[in-house]
């Protein structure tokens, strides 16, 4: 599909209608999943989790849980998502300059001309805890996809992770001022790089400062 078509704009405005927001810590996300009938949470991961090997450490990316790479539409990747010490000090190194502290952060649109590319995944309930906190801050929010390897194919639905600034009642974690971390950009790189060149150049023209 090409940006602006009507299919993704339907989806998306499908999408804004019938699938709801989780804040943190994501209340009402296991009753949301077994109303529908849905044994996993999909979700799209847009920065470390692209990485498969930092994924691993709290989402078992075997089997029914398999990872396929996607292009979603209706948000923006952006840098600005200020990394809590313990990030700093235990996964990825305190920087030489305090500002570059910045992780990725995705903010939902509803544009179809504004996307991302990612890894879609699934989530089985019994992993929500180690993930709640990996991702703390973080909302789930709808977003609108279609498999990387299949650009034609229907839009689907999943979820992603998006920080909201303060002033919208979620976290003082956000902040427009800060830089890359630089080992967690390149973490992502490596990621998006280990599915291919292009993956990785998309990756690059689609996340913002």
């Amino acid at each position: 599909m090409q940006e602006g078509d009507p299919s993704i704009e339907a989806a998306l405005e499908t999408c804004s209608k019938n699938y709801p927001s989780f804040t943190y810590p994501w209340y009402g996300l296991e009753r949301f999943l077994s109303d529908s009938g849905v044994l996993r949470l999909p979700l799209i991961g847009y920065g470390s989790l692209i990485n498969e090997a930092s994924a691993a450490r709290t989402i078992n990316t075997d089997g029914a849980a398999g990872r396929a790479p996607v292009l979603a539409y209706g948000a923006m990747r952006v840098f600005n998502y200020r990394m809590p010490p313990a990030y700093l000090n235990e996964r990825y190194g305190t920087p030489t300059n305090s500002n570059y502290i910045a992780a990725l952060n995705c903010e939902r649109t509803g544009i179809a001309g504004d996307r991302f590319n990612g890894i879609l995944t699934h989530i089985a309930p019994d992993h929500f805890e180690a993930f709640r906190d990996r991702e703390k801050d973080y909302a789930l929010e709808p977003v609108v996809y279609q498999l990387w390897s299949q650009p034609e194919s229907k839009p689907e639905v999943a979820y992603m992770l998006e920080l909201l600034p303060g002033d919208r009642g979620e976290s003082d974690r956000y902040d427009s001022t800060i830089l890359p971390h630089i080992a967690y950009t390149q973490l992502c790189q490596e990621g998006a790089l280990a599915i291919s060149e292009r993956f990785l150049e998309v990756f690059n023209e689609t996340t913002w400062l």
